[in-house]
Order: structure tokens, then C-alpha cells, then sequence
């Protein structure tokens, strides 16, 4: 895209995130567009007021499989999820999705929850609801990963399922150790009193099902914990905001260049980018 093109579009941040969205939809046919981060959680007011006829589609899942995907992620060498404090960010984080997404109906905004594992189970049927929410119709063609455009996804192995043509709705391998996972059940606890035991929906307990909830010293700690690694997370991001564009590009470059090659087992050589026929 050709920044010099969007000069018309205003210079508030709404403006040009809506241009730029528009555009990128434009280009692939689409009449609709949005967009998806796993940093959104906690923004949703701050997004709603910025952009009020926004709708919201809330995708809710274990919380106990929200803390494994983002361990397995780090695992496969995923650096945004192998950051210190990842998986405390990811179970108090669902807390505070919660009370967003409460927030967003409180206001009267569009908003639409879904479940992660009716989505993989079921993919029909929720797929036929997000198209009544969006008033859109309905194609078979949504309800399968074959022939899907996934070039706005990043690689990575954490991104290897949705990469693929299969829909898997099973269990992924476990690597959550015993004392985080007894963790995630006492806040579970303490979120089904909280919620009168309607969310969260899905859930695994390890071990008996009378087990106590999330005190209040726990919670306290782990709150201020949260609060720290996200106020660390915001002030990455100003900085990323005030860096000249210069080093920025420089940056992108290093962090996203070719891997290196080994030949013969001996000294590393760079690979060299194909040539386009």
C-alpha cells in the first residue's frame, strides 16, 4: 500500500484504521472487513468507542486450553507467546475478556459469543449464526478450511492447524504442569460462583470438581502481576510508535529475513530468495 494514497482519509487513528482495512478489503473482493488479535481482550471498550458501529464477535474458550495453546506456542519457538509471563496473561486475561465483553452489552453494542469448541465441533451451525449476526449469507464454502486464504496469518507451527484443510475438534497434547493447572481450576471456581456457574462454558477439572477457588490474595497478586507485564506491553508498543520508520523497516527486516542453511554440515550460508519466473 502507498501511504500517500490514504493522505485524504483523515489523521485521527479511527480514520486511517478504517482506510487501511478498506482498502486491504477492496483489493481481495471482500465487502466486508475485520480484524483479530490476541491483544484485543482488554481493548474492547477502547475500540468500541472508537469505532461504535462496530460488531463484536467473542469467540470463549477453556481456559485451561487458552493457557496450553499459548505454552505449546511458546514451545514450537513462537517469541510473542515465549515472553515472560505469558500464560499468567492469557488466565487473567479471560477475566478481564469477560468483564469487556460485559461491558460492550451494558452499552448496547452489537455483540455475538461464540464457543471455540462448538466453532471446531459444529462449525455449520456457528458459522450460520455469524452470518445472521453479520447479515451476510450463509456458504458451505465458510464451513471448510479447503481453499481457504490464510496469506493474513503468520507462520509458525502454532499457526500449522488453521494452515491446514481439516477442522480438529479433539484435545491438543497437554503441556500445562500440575500446579498451573490446579491454578486455572481455582479461578474457574471462583469465575462459575461469580457468574452464577454460567461462564466460563467449557471446562476441565483436574481431579474432584469441589475444588476451592481463587482466593483473595491469589487473585490480588496474580492482578498486580497482570497489570505490570501489560503496562510493560504498552510501553513497547509506544516505543514501536515513535521509532522512525527507517529503523522500523530495519528491524522487520532482521526479525523476518530467511533462515540460515547449513551445507555439508559445515559453515552456514544464507538461502537466496527465488527467482520469480
Amino acid at each position: 500500500m502507498d501511504a500517500e494514497a490514504f493522505d485524504s482519509k483523515g489523521d485521527d487513528f479511527p480514520s486511517a484504521f478504517e482506510a487501511a482495512h478498506a482498502e486491504y478489503a477492496q483489493r481481495k473482493g471482500a465487502g466486508i472487513w475485520g480484524d483479530k488479535s490476541p491483544n484485543y481482550y482488554d481493548r474492547l471498550r477502547e475500540m468500541a468507542e472508537s469505532f461504535p458501529e462496530a460488531r463484536f464477535i467473542i469467540v470463549w474458550r477453556d481456559p485451561l486450553e487458552t493457557v496450553n495453546s499459548i505454552l505449546r506456542a511458546a514451545q514450537s519457538g513462537n517469541s510473542y507467546f515465549r515472553r515472560r509471563g505469558s500464560a499468567l496473561r492469557g488466565l487473567i486475561g479471560c477475566g478481564v475478556f469477560k468483564e469487556q465483553t460485559d461491558w460492550l452489552r451494558a452499552h448496547g453494542r452489537a455483540v455475538l459469543e461464540v464457543n471455540y469448541e462448538d466453532l471446531v465441533s459444529d462449525t455449520a451451525t456457528v458459522l450460520r449464526e455469524v452470518c445472521r449476526f453479520l447479515e451476510i449469507e450463509y456458504s458451505d464454502e465458510l464451513a471448510t478450511l479447503t481453499g481457504a486464504d490464510r496469506s493474513a496469518i503468520y507462520g509458525g507451527k502454532h499457526h500449522a492447524l488453521v494452515r491446514g484443510n481439516e477442522i480438529v475438534a479433539g484435545p491438543r497434547p497437554m503441556v500445562v504442569d500440575g500446579d498451573l493447572r490446579a491454578k486455572v481450576d481455582r479461578y474457574v471456581r471462583y469465575w462459575r460462583q461469580q457468574y452464577n456457574g454460567t461462564w466460563p462454558p467449557f471446562h476441565r477439572f483436574e481431579g474432584a470438581m469441589n475444588v476451592e477457588s481463587a482466593g483473595l490474595l491469589e487473585r490480588s497478586m496474580d492482578k498486580l502481576g497482570y497489570r505490570v507485564l501489560r503496562g510493560w506491553d504498552r510501553f513497547t508498543a509506544f516505543c514501536f510508535s515513535v521509532v522512525p520508520i527507517s529503523l522500523l523497516a530495519g528491524y522487520r527486516r532482521r526479525k523476518f529475513r530467511k533462515p540460515r542453511a547449513r551445507v555439508n554440515n559445515t559453515r552456514p550460508v544464507e538461502v537466496a530468495p527465488a527467482k520469480e519466473a
